[in-house]
């Protein structure tokens, strides 16, 4: 579950060398010109990649980024360069930025782009990251796991293998012949292989994957290296090629809230054009219109999959709202830290030998005792607890704003969607006394509870209204960060915020007394000598209504043909939620429950990927924990039919 950072030295020549593996990184004739003629070369990059809309490369062994760089810098330089560049890479030992800089300041020719690397360098955390560089032109998906392990959650097609890791002789995990099997799985038709090592047990592994090789001429004091063409027997049935929209094919979102914002600045970066539809009269509304809102991880001590989708989320929310601060001006994020009480001794104990175990960076995750987090959070609070380093909060109605004002995107509100229509070619959406509003051939829907009326069959959702209250005191408390758990507390221009609130199918719009002490009396067990002005003034409180689903998860993906299903009824049992049939065009990413914030962003990726057939940003178990259709699958295992 920890994932251990690697050791790295120097030798005389400057050469980087693990101890650990007793292997160099790349050669000592030189990282960059190593990369260009063994994996470059090897794979007959960059011709391979022209005129292509879409060119996606896996490589096992990240270590400095070399050979990502030399890939990154030969796309940049070459005019007839594919329009988008996914590059996988699979590193079980990643570099401390320190390092990585210690590395690259080496490598002068790529200066620039290291520098851009280093930039969204991630935290030293398990599982998938994803950083977008050249305006999500290039993309580059780190997945920091054991090889093995890493291959078998990839569900994509790849054009060019890079096989990198420390000699087969040092660590030969990395040349197993999984590892190969995995390789011969993810490979697209015509896919080439190419690697610094001519091993006679990676050579005759590669060919039992059906990867067809030979010794080149090699680079340096190599004798050989090795390339390879995927020719699998006529036998072996073809991958499926991931379908894809048209690059410009408009699309329709309903809702423009925290969801339908993130899905529309994403979607018109990737070039389509996007139609929001809202029915209130000023975006934000609802739960996205609450004045803020805390982005925080979740904790397990098993790290399941509530807590790895969250932190998913959580590190591109991040990285996209850095992005989208660079692009259009100002994004107040708080980023100062969220600290996660313990209610009592044994709650502290729990936490304490759940971060014990996990071993995340400091940075991401940490327990602190009493004193310590008292002066981290700055409030008296009775017990010690979690303290959240990287999280913080922000003002869901600007960022709303921010992202609807992306250049490209149309909103329209005031206007309520009935009921969608499908005339064969397009969605229509069309209004109560049955105008058309807008037609499309994709329409997502992010527009929340409302979102199962359009697509009924697909679950229950639960409604839970939440009140928020702003706290006028006499000396208010100098908060260094935020405050979570039973309670959330953060602080205001003038004063704090306390809340909120969780009543299930209670749909009273209105603030009320009852809650406004609960809140109050949730602050006092924070801080019991708080100076509180109008305790009962309920005139400021905020209440918003979110929904969600009975296991927490959002959902988020195509939706699925519920017609289709019931006509063959229990037939569709024992079948993989993947396996269901889907309405063509139609999208959903709604249910985010109290998380809006960290699943928007990464929500958003997950809708683009699907609409332009490019990779996934996660694991393929995760994808299918938040797959629309995972409700029906349980449903007809209980012999239900929707």
């Amino acid at each position: 579950m920890s994932l251990h950072t690697a050791t790295l030295i120097h030798r005389d020549d400057g050469t980087p060398y693990s101890p650990e593996f007793d292997d160099v990184y790349h050669s000592a004739d030189g990282g960059l010109t190593q990369a260009r003629a063994v994996f470059l070369a090897g794979n007959a990059l960059p011709q391979r990649w022209a005129g292509q809309g879409r060119f996606c490369v896996l490589e096992t062994g990240f270590g400095i980024g070399i050979n990502f760089l030399a890939t990154w810098q030969a796309w940049r330089e070459d005019p007839a360069r594919c329009g988008r560049l996914h590059y996988f890479s699979v590193e079980k030992h990643p570099l401390t930025l320190v390092d990585l800089a210690a590395c690259h300041a080496r490598l002068p020719e790529v200066a620039a782009l290291a520098a851009e690397l280093r930039a969204q360098w991630p935290l030293p955390l398990p599982g998938w990251h994803r950083l977008h560089f050249d305006e999500g032109r290039v993309v580059l998906t780190l997945l920091f796991a054991d090889v093995v392990k890493a291959l078998a959650d990839i569900d994509a097609q790849f054009d060019a293998f890079y096989l990198d890791g420390f000699a087969p002789a040092r660590n030969p995990q990395m040349w197993d012949l999984e590892v190969f099997r995995h390789c011969a799985r993810l490979a697209a038709p015509g896919a080439t292989l190419a690697s610094y090592t001519t091993a006679r047990a990676v050579r005759d592994g590669l060919a039992a994957a059906h990867f067809h090789n030979e010794r080149m001429p090699g680079y340096g004091r190599k004798r050989h290296r090795l390339v390879a063409e995927f020719r699998p027997p006529s036998w072996r049935p073809a991958a499926a090629v991931p379908t894809a929209a048209e690059p410009d094919a408009p699309v329709l979102v309903i809702g423009a809230g925290l969801a339908g914002a993130a899905i529309a600045e994403n979607l018109t970066l990737r070039g389509h054009p996007v139609t929001v539809l809202e029915a209130t009269a000023v975006p934000p509304a609802g739960a996205s219109a609450v004045p803020a809102a805390l982005f925080h991880p979740h904790l397990s001590p098993d790290d399941a999959i509530l807590s790895r989708l969250v932190r998913n989320g959580l590190l591109f929310a991040l990285r996209r709202w850095q992005a989208l601060e660079q692009r259009d001006g100002h994004l107040p994020v708080s980023r100062s830290g969220v600290a996660w009480p313990a209610a009592d001794a044994a709650e502290a104990l729990s936490m304490r030998q759940t971060v014990e175990r996990l071993q995340f960076p400091a940075e991401y995750l940490s327990f602190l005792e009493r004193d310590e987090l008292r002066a981290r959070c700055g409030l008296p609070v009775a017990n010690g607890g979690c303290w959240f380093g990287s999280s913080g909060w922000l003002d869901p109605r600007i960022l709303v704003r921010a992202q609807l004002a992306t250049p490209g995107i149309s909103t329209r509100c005031g206007v309520r969607v009935e009921r969608l229509e499908h005339d064969g070619k397009a969605w229509q959406a069309i209004d109560a006394a049955g105008r058309l509003l807008a037609a499309a051939p994709l329409v997502v829907l992010a527009n929340s509870h409302d979102a199962v009326r359009l697509a009924p069959g697909l679950c229950q959702l639960r409604l839970i209204r939440g009140q928020l209250s702003p706290i006028r005191c006499e000396q208010p408390p100098l908060l260094h960060g935020a405050i979570a758990g039973r309670t959330v507390l953060f602080g205001l221009e003038k004063g704090l915020a306390a809340g909120s609130t969780f009543d299930e199918n209670d749909l009273q719009p209105e603030s009320r007394t009852a809650d406004r002490a609960r809140n109050l009396a949730g602050l006092l067990t924070l801080w019991p000598e708080a100076p509180l002005q109008n305790p009962a003034d309920v005139s400021g409180d905020f209440v918003g209504f979110r929904a969600a689903t009975r296991d927490h998860l959002p959902l988020i993906g195509a939706l699925p043909d519920i017609t289709a299903v019931r006509a063959h009824g229990l037939q569709w049992r024992g079948r993989h939620a993947a396996e269901l049939p889907r309405q063509p065009g139609l999208f959903g990413a709604f249910a985010y429950g109290s998380r809006g914030l960290v699943w928007a962003s990464l929500a958003a990726e997950i809708i683009g990927c699907r609409i332009d057939g490019d990779p996934l940003p996660l694991e393929h178990g995760l994808v299918a924990a938040v797959d629309p259709a995972r409700f029906i699958v349980r449903n007809l295992g209980q012999g239900i039919v929707p």
